[in-house]
């Protein structure tokens, strides 16, 4: 008599994390292929791959488009990011690169739930890591090149837990991610990290030890496999000390300011407090370096979650006895977690059109249209200018911020934060257009000169003002 196998069933508990991550997904797709673009690193990022495309070569100097910085040594880290950009834009597939990026923010979610599954986390606290990761994303989340980099951190530690052959395929993840983004040096820096917590646990230099440090050397190295180099290494290091730092909102300590930190990195930070000595010592070695740069940059609250959550939600004391909720009531959890995720999605896709673009499309167009001769261009929102990448125009400064030394970024704070020299500013830089944040300081200060400037257009977000002698040249 043959007997058939009983099949076991589906266990809800287990399937939650993987519904939750689905959910997130599902919204982020939403997020990135509908919603217009914040700022201006798209715009900059597209010019650029159509330049690599057109020249087959990586720009390594700032162009004739700044006035303020010709020359200058840039060190385009997302150069594959771009590209793909430029290609798909080009081939009518615009959509593709939002959509990758919302696939690996995904990546990044089952890389947590992976992690939690290898600690033996149970499916519904696997899940609030799954949440809490996902609120730590909304901040920066985008079609962009960062996202890809959370993608290739939570692969590059999940790779290196597993101890291993599987291990060593980090290397490679640590190419393709050095060749999307500078934060790449975050392989080799967990790696060591793995080296030390061995060290540490055998104090001997033992095959483990060996091994970790042999795969922390081969991860440094993989930083290296990009066109630019060891230029990649010197762009990290001064980039530590870059006055970015001072001018853009995500380079600026994490406080709970910011939505993301509050609703998802903070509950992690409470979690390590309270039971944190209850992890491994390597684990405990992950959660205090990502704490550190969770603290030291917004920018780091999704990469301090992916990599902390799992840790965090482990550390959890857990009662001898198990407590599984009915299967009927595991399903309809299960259930209602799907149709809030489809629910939200639909709304933000549906309701995205109704959100208009933070960038100043009109005031920039009527520049272009006017101008007979290529304006010098300050933009308040030096991200704006990139608007202009390609035009007849030349700008102080644009989105690609990073290559603009500290001359530069000091002249434009004199402007925008209307210190007493910012008209000398404008003047000595023989600037004759400048596009402002509608009805802010910046404008009140121009509006106040009518004998030398004039307010030529403005939309929603923006205003335009042009200096006497380009108003003329733009009348005629």
């Amino acid at each position: 008599m043959n007997v058939a196998p009983i099949r076991a069933r589906p266990d809800p508990a287990r399937l939650l994390p993987w519904v939750c991550a689905a959910a997130i997904v599902a919204w982020q797709t939403a997020v990135a292929l509908q919603f217009p673009p914040r700022d201006g690193d798209l715009l900059w990022q597209r010019w650029l791959g159509e330049r690599i495309l057109r020249e087959h070569a990586i720009p390594r100097t700032l162009g004739p488009e700044t006035f303020a910085a010709e020359g200058v040594r840039w060190t385009p880290h997302e150069w594959l990011f771009s590209t793909v950009l430029a290609w798909s834009g080009d081939h009518g597939a615009a959509w593709l690169v939002p959509l990758i990026c919302a696939l690996a923010a995904g990546v990044a979610l089952a890389t947590v739930a992976l992690r939690c599954a290898r600690r033996g986390v149970p499916g519904t606290t696997a899940s609030a890591a799954v949440l809490l990761c996902g609120l730590a994303t909304i901040q920066s989340f985008g079609p962009r090149a960062q996202v890809l980099g959370w993608a290739a951190l939570g692969s590059v530690v999940l790779l290196l837990e597993t101890e291993g052959p599987w291990a060593w395929a980090a290397v490679p993840v640590t190419v393709m991610w050095a060749n999307l983004h500078a934060s790449a040096f975050l392989a080799p820096a967990v790696a060591t990290l793995f080296t030390l917590s061995a060290l540490l646990r055998d104090r001997a230099w033992s095959p483990a030890v060996r091994r970790a440090a042999a795969l922390a050397a081969a991860c440094g190295v993989a930083t290296l496999a990009t066109p630019l180099g060891t230029d990649l290494v010197r762009y990290a290091v001064e980039l530590t000390t870059s006055p970015i730092r001072q001018s853009i909102s995500e380079w600026g300590a994490t406080s709970m300011s910011s939505i993301a930190f509050a609703a998802g990195a903070l509950p992690l930070v409470v979690l390590l407090a309270a039971f944190g000595v209850r992890a491994s010592l390597r684990d405990r070695l992950l959660a205090a370096t990502f704490t550190v740069l969770l603290f030291a940059a917004v920018r780091n609250v999704a990469v301090f979650a992916i990599v902390a959550a799992p840790i965090a939600l482990a550390a959890l004391p857990r009662t001898g006895r198990t407590t599984t909720a009915p299967r009927g009531v595991a399903w309809a959890t299960l259930a209602l977690v799907a149709c809030c995720g489809a629910a939200i999605s639909l709304l933000t896709w549906r309701g995205a059109p109704a959100f208009a673009g933070a960038l100043p499309q009109g005031t920039a167009q009527a520049l272009l249209a006017g101008a007979r001769t290529p304006p010098r261009v300050f933009c308040e929102d030096f991200a704006w200018c990139s608007l202009f990448l390609g035009r007849p125009v030349r700008f102080f400064m644009d989105g690609r911020c990073d290559p603009y030394p500290g001359p530069v970024w000091q002249a434009y704070r004199e402007v925008i934060d209307g210190n007493r020299h910012w008209a000398e500013v404008l003047d000595r830089e023989r600037i004759d257009a400048v596009l402002v944040r509608r009805d802010g300081a910046l404008e009140s200060l121009l509006a106040e000169r009518r004998g030398a400037w004039r307010r030529i257009a403005s939309d929603r977000v923006s205003a335009l003002y042009v200096r006497a002698p380009l108003l003329a040249r733009l009348r005629t």
